[in-house]
């Protein structure tokens, strides 16, 4: 079949529309993330300079040697790194068994709504809400600036996300499949164990990314419970910025450095994410 030219015409005029828009799409979810990383690169004087420069001609290691010779930089970015992992573990285990426990017919359908409703709301209200009365608790408890304060905090607070977003999760899958575990001898752990969660490693890779980046980039609760032992990288970045001073090169440089660990998460959990895709449903 052959084609007119005005119908070749129409769909390179289509094409080209089409890249056009993905183009200016793309470059304004990039821009923000190629100025943090150029102001990192930056002298001082080129990042309070007016109009801004948006394509530098020189750049400077400065900012980075100051963010990494800063006193406790190592603590801090342990401190990150261990709330982050932890949070996440913690959250995945317990949403996932809730989750599961919801998307069966193990509860009655009425208390299923129920519980499914409360956890919808906890996640409605903005945390901002009850940040005195939880910061009030944790003092009184004595827990404040420790691992363990800010760890439940987030765990607390992902719950509701990890639980609605696994839940979609576990009610997709076929249920021949446990049906077919029960008739091979499971018991309900055994069943969870060995099929629910190979079967659910794509949306326990999704929800671990962002679980692990909410607890990452979390900045109310812990420049609240924390002051020097247990303060995180977002608190430090907080901290170049003042009344008096606004160290522009400096928070971009350590909010630039903050992105690897996330980008290797992410890409360690994608690859389970391939290999959850990929396994078998039904055995021969």
């Amino acid at each position: 079949m052959q084609t007119t030219p005005n119908y070749q015409l129409r769909r390179t005029i289509e094409n080209l529309a089409l890249y056009g828009a993905t183009a200016i799409v793309l470059i304004v979810l990039a821009f923000p993330a190629y100025w943090l990383v150029t102001t990192a690169f930056k002298y001082e004087v080129d990042t309070i300079v007016s109009p801004p420069i948006i394509m530098p001609l020189r750049g400077t290691l400065e900012n980075f040697r100051l963010v990494l010779n800063a006193p406790d930089i190592g603590r801090f970015f342990t401190n990150s790194v261990i709330v982050a992992l932890t949070s996440t573990g913690f959250a995945i285990l317990l949403g996932s068994l809730a989750a599961y426990a919801l998307a069966k017919s193990y509860l009655g359908f009425a208390l299923r709504q129920a519980i499914m409703f409360w956890i919808l709301i906890t996640r409605i209200y903005p945390p901002v809400t009850t940040a005195i009365p939880y910061f009030i608790i944790i003092r009184r408890l004595g827990i404040s600036d420790t691992h363990f304060a800010l760890i439940l905090t987030h765990v607390t607070y992902s719950l509701p996300f990890v639980i609605w977003l696994m839940l979609g999760f576990f009610q997709d899958l076929p249920e021949e499949i446990e049906k077919a575990a029960i008739v091979d001898g499971c018991s309900l752990w055994q069943r969870f164990i060995h099929v629910i969660l190979p079967l659910g490693l794509p949306g326990i890779a999704v929800t671990a990314i962002f679980t692990f980046i909410y607890s990452w980039n979390e900045f109310l609760y812990a420049s609240m419970l924390t002051s020097v032992n247990a303060k995180t990288l977002p608190v430090v970045i907080a901290g170049y910025m003042s009344d008096k001073f606004l160290r522009w090169g400096e928070m971009s440089a350590l909010a630039s450095l903050m992105i690897l660990p996330v980008m290797i998460f992410a890409a360690l959990t994608q690859r389970y994410l391939v290999r959850g895709l990929t396994f078998g449903a039904v055995k021969e």
